[in-house]
Formats: structure tokens, sequence, C-alpha cells
């Protein structure tokens, strides 16, 4: 979720392409290339976790990089054990765009960090955060104005 990537996505990232707080991705779907910074989460994370001569981050205990179904089924056992089984990997990506849009990004802000191409896309992942938080603002001005009149 800190990153706001695919899974696919994820499994490429290696240990050289952190730079300045970040991590520069490069997705492949879209083959759009991003520098992504961290949330002060996953900094605490990539630093607590024991950099190997793994080449990649999410890698086995040998050092080979994970592949999709590998990630999938280790994302699924913590599910199962945190009982979240209803819950999708990808629906992170969906919670990291619905976090940027409850926090008042635009669009465009979103759309850097998730790599979407469309502004159509954006919008369905962030739709429900958007119209919720445009709500509370819309309801703050109506109280504002009632209170000051």
């Amino acid at each position: 979720m800190g990153t706001g990537q695919r899974a696919s996505d994820l499994t490429r990232m290696e240990w050289e392409h952190i730079e300045d707080s970040g991590i520069w991705v490069t997705q492949g779907k879209t083959k759009a290339r991003l520098w992504l910074p961290f949330t002060a989460r996953l900094a605490a994370v990539i630093d607590a976790s024991q950099k190997t001569s793994a080449k990649f981050i999410l890698a086995d205990r040998f050092g080979k990089q994970l592949n999709y179904d590998q990630l999938q089924k280790k994302v699924m056992a913590v599910r199962r054990i945190a009982n979240l089984t209803e819950y999708s990997l990808h629906g992170l990506r969906y919670s990291a765009a619905g976090e940027l849009a409850e926090a008042g990004c635009t669009d465009q802000q979103i759309a850097a960090i998730t790599g979407h191409k469309s502004l159509t896309m954006v919008q369905k992942y962030s739709k429900g955060a958007s119209q919720k938080r445009l709500a509370k603002e819309a309801h703050n001005l109506r109280e504002r104005n009632k209170n000051g009149s």
C-alpha cells in the first residue's frame, strides 16, 4: 500500500533502485517510469529489513526474485492469520489511491503515485474517498456560513 503499485511491479523492485527516501519503478503494464516516495511506515520497514545479497527486495530465502504467485501466497498467509481473507492484494492499490484522495491530492498527484495514464482510472480508484472528503468540506463550509450569519 505504501507504493500504490501493482503486485507484479512490487516483485521487480530492486535494492539499487532506492534513492532519496523513495524508489524508482518501471511499471510492467504501462511502462511508465516513476519515482515513488516511501511513506513513513514503508520507510521504517525498509530500514528494518535485513538487506541481503539479493538483488530484489522481495526475494525468497535463497535470494531469488519472488514471482507474482509466490507473492500472492505469502500475502494470503498473512491475511489468513489476520482474518482478512476477504481483502485482496490489488485492494491495497485501491486503498493507496483512496488515502491520497482523502488527503486532498488532485487526480494528477494520485496518478503520479499510481502511474495511471487515464484520469478516468484514477477517479475509479479514488471516487469514494474523494466524494467523502468533498462532502465533509462542503458540510464544514455550510456550517461555518450558518454560524456566521
